[in-house]
């Protein structure tokens, strides 16, 4: 289900309490590529902000950092040995939300089962 909008801008303007702050951290900012101290807000799994937020749960982040998920932009998912599903289990343990897997590998060697292998995982 996706999260209500309205919602959400209430809650990205004060109007309404956040689910999670996450207080005292670190916070890498993507636009400046600065490193800011604060507190992140999160509603109904969405990040609202940095600022000033009410939240039903507070987490003291103190000599914490906060980044948004990394993009492995080149991957052959086939050269780690692991099957698409345990590769991501992994790398996402180390901060990657995101890959973009070039499966050339598995398609030279397996063809089009090889293909279809990897996409059902």
């Amino acid at each position: 289900m996706e999260p209500d909008k309205k919602t959400l801008i209430a809650a990205a303007r004060g109007q309404v309490p956040a689910d999670l702050v996450i207080a005292n951290a670190t916070i890498f900012n993507p636009f400046t590529c600065a490193w800011d101290k604060g507190d992140l807000a999160i509603k109904d799994g969405i990040v609202l902000g940095m600022g000033s937020y009410e939240a039903a749960i507070r987490v003291d982040a103190t000599g914490k950092y906060v980044i948004p998920g990394l993009i492995d932009s080149h991957v052959h998912i086939e050269s780690s040995l692991l099957i698409p599903t345990e590769y991501a289990r992994l790398v996402a343990r180390h901060g990657t939300s995101t890959v973009i897997a070039d499966p050339h590998e598995i398609a030279n060697v397996a063809g089009a089962g090889g293909l279809e292998f990897m996409l059902g995982q």
